[in-house]
C-alpha cells in the first residue's frame, strides 16, 4: 500500500470516528463521496482541516463562524459546503415522517 492510501484509510477513520455524532454524520458521508478522488495535495489540505477541535469545525460547517483562511483550499471549500447543506436539513439528518 502507498502513503497515499495509507492516508485515504487514515482520514476515512478519522472522517467517521470524530467524537461528536453531528460530525460524524457529515464528515463520515463527505469522506465516503469524496475521498477516493482527493489528490495528495487535497488529502494533506483535508488532514489539516481535520487537526482542528471539534467546536470549531463544526462551527465551520454550520456556517456559524468563517473558514479561517489557513484552511481554505478547495477542498476544505467543497467540505464546508457539503456541510452545511447536511446541517441544514438537505442531507441525512431530514427525518421522514412515518407512514399513516
Amino acid at each position: 500500500m502507498d502513503e497515499v492510501e495509507r492516508q485515504r484509510k487514515k482520514l476515512m477513520f478519522q472522517c467517521h470516528h470524530r467524537g461528536t455524532k453531528e460530525l460524524d454524520l457529515v464528515l463520515g458521508p463527505f469522506a465516503d463521496a469524496h475521498l477516493a478522488e482527493l489528490s495528495a495535495d487535497e488529502l494533506q489540505a483535508l488532514a489539516a482541516f481535520l487537526t482542528e477541535i471539534d467546536p470549531d469545525i463544526y462551527d465551520w460547517l454550520s456556517g456559524r463562524e468563517p473558514l479561517p483562511p489557513r484552511l481554505q483550499s478547495p477542498v476544505t471549500e467543497l467540505l464546508v459546503a457539503f456541510g452545511r447543506r447536511r446541517l441544514s436539513g438537505e442531507g441525512a439528518f431530514r427525518v421522514r415522517a412515518p407512514d399513516a
